[in-house]
């Protein structure tokens, strides 16, 4: 995608203007890293003019600490990666999906940076036109893969168990307080499972892709929070009434026992080989709790009962689930839950399990031309009510996939774009053997160290030359 090509610009040529001035930003911003990369390595900067040259961006390029901070980073992180530099001068990775990359694989040691070029070359060529978190997202997974098979021996991975507390803070009046604290993993998952205020109402979008309302966001977060505790006081006052033993132990729910179920999503690999680390999947913003080997065998092995389990294959392809049906099954709602972790309409991060089950091909035929969709894992996935109901109206359609991808077309512009859901994963297993480790890497963001720079060249007088 070098340029801005769709002939629907053409009847709003200040829309394709806009476009074109940020493809523009990204090509400026790529020679300012180049720029800023020779700088690095020679040192000239300050040997010329005695400032540092993160002076010199602070002072007259006039940019923040955070922008200084990513400028820094991201030339870092190229210097290191040839094919990821290749693929940001040649505009296929815009100026904000290099930072999501640079924020994910830059804390990577340096040993590994050859497979993780070969690997961020790959993700490149498949999903250069995501939307920058979704980049985010599949970097995460080349990070946990490529750290699980080459692990550093003499790091220590021991697991961080956090001081688990919950705080009480009454009014001093005494008509009430606030309460908060911290929980790992299972037991925060269980307390929103077990506090789950079901679905949310009416959105706060008018249509599909627009941004909500700032005051229906805010006024739904606060019944969704009134909700959220009426819940938890629901379970406590049954709780009371049936105390440990008694037969009828379900969580009182709005007028009806609902049991706390958690849904855990396990890989195959990792499930054969015995590391079984987990992902629990809930409402919560981001959609799911990752969890550790110990966590998750003391799940497993202390609450079974709560939980569903759905093994994903190295492909993120949902294992042993296939049956169709018109109305997704219980069980294929959960493989889905098990597929994606957000809603599949661009850009939208409404958690999976507040979302409702849509047919990309839509169920009922419209005629010889278009039969109808399937009811599986390639045809059916997650979108918010609000997409779910103006998609067709707003001229979108879908193609899924068996790995849980779609395919978002807009005939009307000529749009296209993929989602790709939390399991799509590139492979690994065949990528270059890491480089053997040359000691200690040097800070990250700074360059290389003072003596591995070239020497400042001079002129005749020995004085250094100016750049």
């Amino acid at each position: 995608m070098a340029g801005v090509d769709l002939p629907v610009l053409d009847e709003l040529p200040a829309l394709g203007a806009m476009l074109e001035a940020l493809r523009q930003v990204d090509r400026l911003v790529a020679s300012v890293l180049d720029t800023l990369i020779l700088l690095q390595d020679t040192g000239a900067t300050e040997a010329v003019t005695g400032v540092p040259l993160e002076q010199w961006l602070l002072i007259v390029g006039r940019r923040t600490s955070t922008e200084r901070r990513a400028l820094f980073a991201a030339a870092d992180v190229l210097r290191r990666l040839p094919a990821l530099k290749d693929a940001f001068d040649a505009g296929r990775v815009s100026w904000p999906q290099l930072q999501v990359l640079v924020g994910e694989v830059g804390r990577l040691p340096r040993r590994l940076d050859v497979a993780l070029d070969a690997a961020v070359d790959r993700l490149v060529d498949r999903c250069e036109g995501a939307d920058p978190e979704a980049m985010a997202g599949l970097a995460r997974w080349l990070v946990r893969d490529l750290t699980a098979r080459h692990p550093d021996p003499d790091e220590d991975r021991g697991p961080e168990v956090p001081d688990e507390s919950l705080v009480l803070q009454p009014r001093l009046d005494g008509t009430g307080g606030r309460f908060f604290g911290e929980a790992n993993g299972t037991n925060f998952a269980l307390l929103a499972a077990a506090t789950d205020p079901g679905p949310a109402g009416p959105g706060a979008r008018d249509g599909f892709g627009r941004a909500g309302d700032p005051q229906r966001v805010r006024e739904q977060a606060r019944d969704r929070g009134r909700r959220r505790l009426q819940r938890l006081v629901d379970v406590l006052e049954h709780a009371a009434a049936h105390p440990a033993g008694d037969a009828t132990g379900d969580a009182a729910v709005g007028g009806g026992r609902v049991p706390v179920r958690l849904v855990a999503r396990l890989s195959l690999e990792q499930l054969c080989d015995g590391r079984l680390s987990a992902e629990l999947l809930t409402r919560l913003t981001g959609g799911r709790l990752r969890l550790d080997h110990a966590a998750t065998t003391r799940l497993l092995e202390e609450r079974p009962g709560l939980l569903r389990t759905v093994v994903v294959d190295d492909a993120g392809a949902v294992v042993g689930v296939g049956r169709r049906s018109r109305c997704a099954p219980a069980w294929l709602a959960d493989a889905l839950l098990a597929v994606h972790d957000t809603c599949t309409e661009p850009g939208c991060d409404v958690s999976v399990t507040a979302c409702d089950l849509d047919h990309a091909v839509p169920w009922q035929p419209a005629g010889r031309e278009r039969p109808g969709g399937t009811t599986d894992v390639a045809n059916v996935g997650p979108l918010c009510r609000t997409a779910n109901r103006t998609k067709e109206r707003d001229g979108w359609t879908a193609t899924g996939r068996a790995d849980g991808t779609r395919t978002w077309h807009h005939p009307r512009t000529g749009l296209t774009v993929d989602t790709l859901p939390a399991t799509w994963r590139l492979p690994t297993a065949d990528l270059p053997d890491p480089d053997p480790p040359t000691g200690t890497d040097p800070p990250t963001g700074t360059g290389p160290p003072h003596d591995a720079r070239p020497a400042v060249p001079l002129d005749q007088h020995g004085r250094p030359l100016p750049f």
